[in-house]
């Protein structure tokens, strides 16, 4: 085998791998998906969900769950735990005096993963409510693009629904923001030039040989 066909080989190789990252995405990248971020002292990270998920608002207008919208998540708590899965609910909830609730009211951004969502499955069901001042959201239930730049985050990770909300895990002050997770058309246009530069960078290094 010449030297030629093995850089060839050797960059259709590269590009491949590429080609195998980027596709491995591509089902969840159809969606809109969007990224949110935190981080504190002693905690970060993220859920990605799909703004275009069909929501569901059974007793009040001003909670609207997303059942079929959330995916991957990560909720490192360093020494405290590390929660972390594939499969998690959105939810956009505003706690009202009107709905009877005596807590603040606030604009909540909130992730829930169910008891049999869990992985490894538990008993108890895990959720974080991401607290901002009233009307951040400005009334609209729907999965948001944006947030303020900062919120009270409060975690409870065994939540027996409906008898109890189990212990506060983690209360305190987060950064948050929400980030795009990239289009599948980007991912293509970012294998493409990947791929050249990959075979660009072996053709120099055959010609430098040849010399």
């Amino acid at each position: 085998m010449n030297l030629l066909t093995r850089v060839s080989i050797s960059a259709i190789s590269s590009a491949t791998a590429l080609l195998v990252v980027a596709t491995s995405n591509i089902n969840t990248a159809q969606a809109a998906l969007y990224r949110f971020i935190f981080e504190g002292e002693g905690i970060k990270g993220y859920f990605t969900y799909d703004i275009n998920a069909i929501g569901s608002s059974p007793l009040s207008p001003n909670a609207t769950g997303y059942p079929n919208g959330g995916f991957d998540f990560k909720f490192d708590l360093g020494d405290k735990g590390v929660f972390q899965g594939s499969v998690g609910i959105p939810i956009i909830f505003f706690p009202r005096r009107e709905d009877g609730l005596a807590a603040p009211e606030t604009d909540d951004f909130m992730w829930e993963v169910r008891a049999f969502q869990r992985q490894p499955p538990s008993p108890y069901a895990f959720v974080s409510y991401f607290h901002y001042p009233k009307g951040s959201f400005g009334g609209s239930t729907a999965l948001r693009t944006t947030v303020p730049s900062t919120a009270i985050l409060d975690i409870y990770p065994n939540v027996d629904f409906p008898n109890s909300i189990g212990n506060l895990l983690y209360s305190g002050p987060v950064q948050t923001r929400i980030e795009k997770v990239p289009e599948p058309a980007l991912l293509s246009a970012l294998l493409g030039v990947g791929a050249w530069f990959v075979f660009r960078r072996q053709h120099r290094q055959l010609l430098s040989k040849q010399d």
